[in-house]
This record gives structure tokens, sequence and C-alpha cells, in this order.
């Protein structure tokens, strides 16, 4: 392998036995007219996870590598190791927990982005799994087929199953990388300012939400200040560019979660931490309007319940949806 890997898909494990097979599978049986090789960073799992990866290897000993972290390093740190060890000309990531259901997904990326060098990233659409009441619902409703880098400063709209990207093109991932709780947006703004993001409407994998994930055992506050803590680097990154654009929008957002975790603190009668919230926001933007702020913590919040016929529209759907048979990799 080496300089001929067309694709390295990054998969990150962490006692996830019980699903972990079927992200392999999904991957080793992609119909892909390239070389690619899988490389798992395992956290130190205290599960069958890792012997479960390793009889995948057995079948695949030269496409797949496995590294084990000594002890338990979390999220970030796996990640970086696991990105350092890398080498193919575009990257996929899928998570121990998530899984690929179309053999197509890969060749089909990366026709793509070698047709089209102005992209450094193709997405497509993929199932929300909401794994406790066995749900489904389709990502990216509306999204368009083509993006850039504003799009992904006002929203991630990016599922990070579904990416292959240019690997390289930012460089070494930067230190700071290790101060978010999370890296899957960093690393797509990274790439974005290098080109467009082209959405496929094609649904190719599934993203399994479940009490375990990162995102889903973490209350309000948590969510918030994660999505602070990442746009808060991506701010002293941007700031240090010709983006001002950019830079205008992810300033924007920043105070969007902060005014969010402010009201939060206010709803729990936490009337110092939420007053604090304006402080950061201060700090992270000198110029921004005080009063502004204040009026926007602090005026009524109008509930977005959404019409009575919509709301059992999306009800009924949800019920539906646990009638249906999961998709499964191929």
């Amino acid at each position: 392998m080496g300089e001929s890997i067309k694709v390295s898909v990054l998969m990150l494990t962490f006692n996830q036995e019980q699903y972990v097979d079927e992200a392999i599978r999904g991957v080793m049986h992609q119909d892909a007219p390239f070389d690619l090789e899988l490389v798992i960073g395992d956290d130190c799992s205290s599960d069958g996870t890792v012997a479960a990866c390793r009889r995948w290897q057995e079948m695949y000993p030269d496409k797949i590598k496995i590294y084990e972290n000594a002890t338990n390093e979390g999220l970030l740190k796996n990640f970086v190791r696991t990105y350092n060890k890398c080498c193919g000309e575009y990257m996929a990531i899928c998570e121990g927990d998530d899984y690929w259901i179309d053999k197509s997904k890969l060749r089909r990326q990366v026709q793509f982005l070698d047709s089209h060098p102005e992209f450094t990233t193709c997405v497509h659409r993929v199932v929300n799994y909401y794994q406790e009441d066995r749900s489904m619902s389709l990502s990216n409703g509306g999204q368009k087929s083509v993006n850039d880098i504003l799009d992904l400063a006002r929203v991630n709209f990016i599922s990070n199953v579904s990416a292959v990207f240019r690997r390289g093109l930012f460089g070494e991932l930067p230190e700071w990388i290790f101060d978010v709780a999370t890296y899957d947006y960093a690393i797509h703004m990274l790439n974005a300012q290098y080109g467009g993001i082209y959405y496929m409407n094609r649904c190719m994998a599934v993203y399994r939400k479940h009490g375990k994930a990162l995102w889903s055992r973490s209350g309000a506050e948590k969510q918030y200040r994660m999505a602070m803590a990442v746009r808060n680097k991506l701010i002293g990154y941007f700031s240090t560019t010709s983006r001002d654009d950019v830079l205008k929008i992810l300033l924007e957002k920043y105070e969007d979660n902060a005014v969010a975790l402010a009201r939060y603190f206010l709803s729990e009668n936490r009337t110092e931490e939420a007053a604090a919230v304006v402080d950061e926001i201060l700090a992270v933007n000198a110029n921004a309007d005080v009063k502004k702020l204040e009026k926007r913590i602090h005026e009524p919040r109008v509930a977005k319940h959404g019409s009575l016929l919509t709301r059992m529209l999306k009800e009924s759907r949800r019920m539906l949806s646990r009638m249906l048979p999961v998709p499964h990799a191929k």
C-alpha cells in the first residue's frame, strides 16, 4: 500500500462490540475500483471491540490497520493519532457505531471528486436511526447540491459518516483541535476554505443516535458549550486569514449559541452564570453590542412548535418509521 492508496477510511472505536462488525462490513464490502485502507483507532476498549476488528483484519490483512491505545486517551487524542496514520489521497470517516449501506458509496464520491477538482468534499444523505425507539428520519431535507464555506459556517449540514474529502489540504492538524469536544465540524471547515462541498441526494449510510454517543449524552448546557468552543477556535483561525466573510458568520453563530446558553441559565434561575455569558461573548468579539445582547437574552421566548398539522405529520412519520426495517450494511 502507501502511495497507491486512493481512500483512507478512518474508524474510531471504543466499547462498540455490538456495532463495529456492521461498521467494518459496510467499508470492506465497498464496490471500489481502487485501493483503500481501513485505519481503526481503538481507545482502549474493555469489551470485545478489538477482537471483532481483528477477525476482519484476518480476512483483509493488507487493507485493515488497527492501532490500540494502551490507556483511554479520549476522542480527540484518538482521532489525531489515527488521522496521522492515514495516507490516502482521500479520506472518509465511519465511526464504530455508524455504517454504510450502499456498496457504491465510495466509488460515486471519488468519481465526483476526481472529475471536479474545485470541490474539496463530497457528502450525501443519511438515515438518522434513533435506537431507543427504533424510529428513523432522513437527513438534509432540501439541501442544495453545491455549497461553499459560507453555507457551512452558517450551519453544519455534514453528517460525518457521509463525508469524503481530500487529505492534507490544510497541512498538519492544528494544535487547537485538542481544545474542542468534537473534531468533525472543525475539519470540514478547514477543508472548505479550499473549495466547494458537493451534496448527493442519495442515502448511503446510517448515523446511529443512541445514549452512548457524545452529543446524545450531553445536556443542553454541554451542547451549547461544545458549539461555542469549536466556533471560538475557528474564529481565532479565520481571524488570521483574509476570509472576513467567514469570520463574520462564525461570530454571529458563536453569539447565537451563547445567547441560547444564557437563556438556558435563566430558565434554571442561574442568573449570575447568565450574566457571565455576556463577558464570554465580549472576550471573543470586543465589538459586540452589549445592550443588544442583553435584550436578546431577556426578551420573551416565542415557542416555535409549528402548526398542529405539521406536528401531527411529523409524529405520524416517526411512528410509521418504527414499522419499517432498519437498513443494514450489505
